[in-house]
């Protein structure tokens, strides 16, 4: 991939549609061959099957010049239909065909194997294709020819074609499908403008009051549903000529509108005017605590409006407004048992806030408490499923905590513990949908005990039967697309494993197929959320390769990881932040990759985005002493090295750095002459190269 600069123009969602143009407007047959085995056959039979009225991609006429072919290859793979392997010689031991391949099977394309003069018998057990293909039910042409490199024999031909026909027309029903999805994807991104444009006017006159509470109603009642939602909105804005709705009065009748409006705002990641509407509304609901007659109901009232504005804002007031709703239920609690179940939910909550933020020793405690209250109502009241749930839940936040406190011998008992909750699992497989996902959410808390316990084995088995479990609950009706979120997680998880096992293959694949999962959800879903977790996930498997050494794999994946950045079409303030950072995995990766040039580009990029001295720059003084500019290079080590604050922790990165780079050949004499006069670091080294 040619990187560019992140201009305004390439921030805007039109780079999402490329995606969905792409399988709209893909191919038929995606040819794969090795070169060495000669080019020929390959193009008689993309001219023949041209011929037949199939779109055939062979990269000797698709490809232009300047394309980075490993992107370009996995996008075309992923634009085809079908894949077809031209099995010779040099095909079955090319590691190229052989990830092709691997593409095709996590979009779920069986490949066509042309097994030709018997090249598969022949095949050294060690060829990376041979292998997959043999242990596998793939549809196998077998032909002799006077010449593998010759004229492709009518039966060939024929048969492939046979193969697409029984799914053409389907193919051509999904099209046209895609292509209405296409559509509904820009007027959505048009409404949702309109609808900005409508909620930052404050002009509101008495006419518009009758209007607005319709439009409340209507919101109300379509709140699971966003793409209405953003219907409503559009219509909306022309109804009242660019100015605000005003919304109910906040009274105990219409606190669930309320309650509605905030749930469709965090759908659709539209959060400031919401946050003004609940904010009134919740000043009203804590002045009638202690003065209305129905205390309880507006302090129960108010503890729901502190959890949504908490849900809608960042992270600081997040946890403000989750911490208020948790006294609130606590006070309710004291006086009401039913109460304790939403209090629990509540202490969870902020248990997560606290999680995420690494602070797992705060959390602990959290969900503790939690457990205690659903374990009292459990003894006093007949058991809900919903209690069980949120027990279930309860026991793998613990879990969650003790494997970030570094206890995985307690985690695995909590683990356990849940899985016990669940009966007897030898049948799993044939239960609920749901009931699989849960299940398969415990053993992936089992997995990662037993892994950090060194009892690899048991973990990988772990691993596979949970990611088993999550498939076949994904394939069933009425699948939620969050199950696609945990399977493409585990992926990763069972990924790192596989790489610390070192099997480098193996691993790889389940990076792959865990981003496959995400960006399906990236692509088919009208949250933008889903495409902020798709770029935080190319930027994580790009660590991950890049530390099992699958170094051109982790380029390309920090520049996945850019693209999706530039695109993601939301306005919040940590853009640039995440272009910024973007910018310096792409820096990073490439250098450790020898392409010094694009380093260099990117780096410098990175940098004018930078307020401050720190790990971007450091990746961009890399890359200008690897590429021949050490003196400027020298600048930078010396100012770093000077630098107040985390100087400490830059001076660690710079020595590990250095050593990443020696250790896959691009050493400097500059480097010795860096450490040689680098002030000493006495702290514990970092584990990561960026923050």
């Amino acid at each position: 991939m040619t990187v560019s600069p992140p201009h305004d123009e390439q921030m805007r969602p039109e780079r999402v549609i490329t995606r969905l143009v792409d399988r709209v407007f893909g191919y038929d047959f995606f040819l794969s061959y090795s070169r060495s085995d000669g080019m020929h056959l390959p193009q008689r039979l993309k001219e023949r099957l041209d011929h037949a009225g199939f779109r055939v991609f062979l990269d000797q006429t698709e490809y232009v010049a300047g394309a980075d072919l490993r992107r370009e290859t996995r996008r075309q793979v992923l634009k085809s239909r079908k894949i077809v392997v031209i099995g010779r010689p040099g095909a079955f031991r090319s590691e190229w065909v052989r990830r092709e391949v691997a593409v095709a099977l996590a979009s779920d394309v069986g490949p066509v194997i042309l097994d030709l003069n018997g090249a598969l018998a022949a095949a050294p057990a060690d060829a990376p294709l041979a292998a997959m293909v043999r242990e596998r039910d793939w549809l196998r042409l077998a032909e002799t020819l006077p010449d593998a490199d010759g004229e492709p024999s009518d039966h060939i031909v024929a048969e492939l074609v046979r193969s697409f026909n029984h799914t053409r027309q389907e193919t051509r029903r999904q099209r046209v499908f895609l292509t209405a999805a296409l559509v509904l994807f820009v007027m959505a991104a048009v409404a949702s403008w309109q609808a900005w444009q409508a909620i930052q006017a404050r002009d509101i006159a008495e006419a518009e009051q009758r209007r607005a509470e319709r439009a409340l109603d209507q919101v109300q009642s379509t709140a699971n549903r966003s793409v209405q939602a953003l219907a409503l909105r559009i219509r909306t804005t022309r109804e009242t000529s660019a100015a605000t709705p005003q919304i109910q009065p906040c009274t105990l009748a219409n606190l669930p509108a309320y309650d509605a409006l905030a749930a469709t705002a965090l759908k659709v990641g539209e959060c400031e005017a919401a946050l003004k509407l609940l904010g009134d509304c919740l000043s009203m609901a804590e002045a009638n605590i202690t003065t209305a007659a129905e205390g309880a109901a507006w302090q129960t009232g108010a503890a729901m409006l502190h959890q949504r504005i908490g849900e809608l804002s960042d992270a600081a007031d997040k946890e403000r407004h989750f911490r208020a709703s948790l006294t609130l239920w606590r006070g309710l609690a004291d006086r009401s048992a039913p109460a304790r179940e939403p209090l629990a939910a509540a202490l969870n909550r902020l248990g997560d806030v606290q999680l995420t933020s690494r602070r797992a020793d705060g959390a602990l405690p959290l969900y503790r408490e939690a457990l205690s209250h659903l374990e009292a109502l459990a003894d006093s009241q007949p058991a809900r499923g919903e209690r069980r749930q949120l027990m279930s839940a309860t026991y793998q936040r613990i879990a969650d905590a003790l494997l970030q406190l570094g206890n995985p011998g307690e985690a695995l008992g909590w683990a356990d513990k849940d899985l016990q909750t669940y009966g007897d699992l030898a049948g799993i497989e044939q239960t609920a949908p749901d009931r699989q996902r849960d299940v398969a959410s415990s053993l992936d808390r089992r997995a990662q005990a037993l892994d950090l316990l060194g009892r690899h084995d048991e973990a990988l088995a772990v691993f596979q039967r949970g990611v088993a479990l999550l498939d076949r609950a994904m394939a069933a009706a009425g699948a939620e697309p969050s199950w696609q979120r945990d399977a493409a997680a585990m992926r990763e998880m069972m990924g790192k494993l596989l790489g610390r096992m070192g099997e480098s293959d193996r691993a790889i694949d389940q990076f792959w197929q865990a981003l496959q999962l995400r960006e399906r959800l990236a692509t088919s879903q009208e949250d933008p959320g889903w495409l902020t977790e798709l770029t935080e996930a190319y930027r994580r498997s790009s660590e991950l390769m890049l530390h099992i050494d699958r170094v051109a794999e982790a380029r390309e994946m920090a520049e996945q990881d850019l693209l999706a950045a530039s695109i993601n079409a939301d306005a919040t303030r940590d853009k640039l932040s995440r272009m910024r950072r973007a910018l310096g995995t792409v820096c990073w990766t490439a250098v450790n990759d020898g392409q010094f040039g694009r380093a260099l580009w990117v780096g410098q990029r990175a940098v004018e985005l930078s307020p401050q001295r720190d790990w971007v720059s450091l990746n961009y003084a890399h890359a200008l002493m690897l590429s021949g500019q050490p003196d400027a290079a020298r600048t930078i080590y010396r100012e770093l090295d000077a630098a107040p604050g985390d100087a400490g922790g830059l001076r660690r990165q710079m020595r590990d750095d250095f050593a990443v780079l020696r250790r896959r050949g691009h050493g400097h004499p500059l480097m010795a002459e860096i450490e040689a006069t680098m002030r000493s670091v006495n702290a514990a080294p970092n584990q990561l190269q960026q923050p």
